[in-house]
């Protein structure tokens, strides 16, 4: 199992080296091989998590080990599904390096011993709800990671267009418009899929404690975040631009520190 996740672990290395030499140097041969080590890579870690499913018995987003690995393969996902509706490349720049390191981060970090309050996340009348509301979660970060990412091509291309200073790299990124467009689409989406797992997260702990708000940390940022959103999206109009990336920018921040920040800070949010 281990060596299985080695080997998608250095294709996705491979991919990030060969993302970032294409878009340095604009080979088509660097490329190919990126797209192609990123696709082996995915399989492998598709067949890990299956595996670590069927030997734990568990859903495999249970302990930060898992989660780590499992954010990783959503980031390929948002990319896979980026690249196909829009046909860029330089989002491999900012999204490869990332799954890399989540990836690496994955090996290293050690499952914690669960205790009677994290095990009983997998048991009950709505057990089910669990691996429905952490996935819908985990694929709403993943989405705002690709907000985030257009957000600083945009804030990048803006500036030199300001500046009238354009790097080599300029003309290389999508043009403001299709990055603008992609923070929104990616924008819409990740509320979309947050508010699906803020709603079935509720009902979830509903059916566990029998309480709905456990004024857990966790839970107070998800809430944030998702009011972050919201106002994003309901002023989108007036919000283009650099606005939007602005709020891409700090939305991320908030996501970043709702996922790893209040694990620092304890609370009802045992796993994960």
């Amino acid at each position: 199992m281990r060596l299985l996740l080695l080997v998608a672990l250095a294709a996705y290395a491979v991919a990030a080296i060969h993302s970032v030499l294409a878009f340095v140097n604009k080979r088509r041969a660097a490329d190919r091989v990126a797209v192609g080590s990123l696709a082996a890579g995915f399989a492998a870690h598709t067949f890990v998590i299956a595996l670590d499913w069927i030997q734990d018995g568990h859903y495999p987003l249970y302990s930060f080990r898992e989660t780590l690995s499992f954010l990783a393969w959503t980031l390929a996902v948002a990319y896979f599904v980026a690249t196909l509706r829009y046909h860029i490349n330089a989002l491999a720049v900012l999204t490869m390096p990332l799954v890399a390191f989540l990836v690496t981060a994955s090996t290293l970090v050690r499952g914690a011993a669960p205790d009677n309050s994290a095990a009983n996340v997998t048991e009950g009348v709505a057990a089910w709800l669990f691996p429905v509301h952490t996935t819908l979660v985990i694929f709403a970060y993943a989405s705002f990671f690709v907000v985030f990412a257009a957000s600083l091509m945009y804030l990048w291309q803006e500036r030199e267009l300001k500046l009238k200073t354009f790097g080599a790299f300029f003309h290389r990124l999508p043009s403001l418009s299709t990055v603008d467009d992609i923070g929104q689409t990616a924008a819409g989406i990740g509320f979309t899929l947050l508010s699906l797992g803020i709603v079935t997260g509720v009902i979830w702990s509903s059916q566990r404690t029998g309480r709905m708000w456990h004024n857990d940390p966790k839970e107070i940022f998800a809430l944030l975040t998702w009011l972050l959103y919201l106002t994003m999206i309901h002023y989108r109009a007036q919000w283009r631009g650099r606005r939007a990336a602005w709020v891409g920018v700090v939305g991320f921040g908030l996501v970043l520190f709702t996922f790893l920040g209040t694990r620092l800070m304890g609370g009802y949010h045992v796993f994960g």
